[in-house]
């Protein structure tokens, strides 16, 4: 038999990187349940945990997803007359999911777009509300990592090693470079069109896509009417506002999560330190390139919440705030969660564009 006829079964590196994630994050339970100090150890160590504490952290999760939903329905409520709280429901479950199991959380924001297209809402309209939410989101967090440092610089410089160091520099970096370029793309619309006209000149260029004219034309005015739409949401003072507040109880509500998990293990701690350091992990692990920076979460969480949980309890610490917080977001989000062939998605994009 000829083997040069035989054809080559190419396997997607999508595929394989999904293979490894999910290795690596069954490999992270499996460590934290079954290792020496792990939560089989705790369980038979006699340890009474408060199930009260822990349901006060499952609480004040699902406190953080429904103002995430709360401020969704605010922005798009300003520009959409058609916009519900149950629109606003699935494109906070589809960004949680999304977010969630996608490197860097970068495919929640588009597959938002793609389920409030479904459901009649303009994607001009959705990308200015989702941008504005993002920015909010993250001057909240800088203004409260940078409050988080100043009140308590003592307690974090003696977890920042060099490579602590590194990381924490890079990442508030990257925070204030993302929030500029945000800003740029929100507010400078010549600078916006010519990006994005160059953009696909090189990618007609490449023959990736067809027609570049047409595509600048069409792009070009939805790129003006998400201008029009975030001028708008800009001019209602008392909506920004309204949304600053519920983001600061929202990020409050998710930080919040490792005080209870403590508390639940009989662990008296101050909450404005705990507040502080998951500000400082929250900012730290995001820069990993992997769904939910798994490993550098639970890293950091070791590293700043590792004085207060003792080695019978902080693996156990870590396996509970990544089920509240990550594996329970997920299996939460999922049934909810517009799930579609990438060929859908695709045409959902295309159809709307043109």
């Amino acid at each position: 038999m000829d083997n040069t006829n035989k054809k080559r079964i190419k396997i997607p590196w999508s595929l394989i990187f999904n293979i490894v994630i999910l290795a690596l994050t069954a490999f992270l339970i499996i460590f934290f349940v079954f290792s020496e100090g792990g939560f089989i150890d705790l369980l038979n160590s006699g340890l009474k945990i408060n199930v009260t504490w822990l349901l006060i952290g499952i609480f004040v999760h699902l406190l953080n997803i429904a103002l995430d939903m709360t401020i969704i329905y605010l922005f798009l409520k300003e520009t959409c007359q058609n916009m519900t709280w149950y629109k606003a429901f699935i494109c906070s479950m589809t960004g949680q999911f999304f977010c969630a199991v996608t490197p860097s959380a970068t495919g929640g924001q588009p597959m938002q777009v793609v389920s409030m297209t479904r459901m009649d809402i303009p994607a001009s309209k959705t990308v200015a509300a989702l941008i504005q939410k993002f920015l909010v989101w993250q001057f909240t967090l800088s203004a409260v990592c940078i409050i988080a440092v100043a009140a308590r610089f003592g307690f974090f410089s003696q977890f920042l090693d060099a490579p602590m160091w590194v990381m924490s520099i890079v990442g508030f970096t990257a925070q204030i470079v993302m929030i500029v370029a945000l800003l740029l793309a929100s507010f400078c619309k010549p600078l916006t069109t010519r990006v994005v006209n160059w953009f696909i000149t090189l990618l007609g260029k490449l023959h990736i896509i067809k027609h570049p004219e047409d595509k600048k034309k069409s792009i070009g005015e939805t790129l003006t009417s998400f201008h029009d739409n975030n001028k708008t949401l800009n001019k209602n003072k008392e909506l920004l506002i309204k949304v600053y507040a519920i983001t600061v109880v929202q990020m409050v509500a998710y930080f919040l999560v490792p005080y209870c998990i403590a508390r639940s293990f009989g662990i008296d701690c101050n909450v404005f330190d705990m507040l502080c350091a998951q500000a400082y992990v929250n900012m730290v692990s995001c820069l990993v390139p992997l769904p939910g920076g798994s490993g550098a979460a639970e890293y950091c969480f070791s590293i700043f919440f590792g004085s207060y949980f003792t080695a019978l309890t902080i693996k156990s610490a870590i396996l509970l705030w990544r089920t509240i917080t990550y594996y329970g977001t997920i299996v939460f989000t999922a049934p909810f969660a517009m799930l579609k062939s990438k060929k859908s998605i695709e045409d959902t994009l295309e159809e709307n564009i043109n």
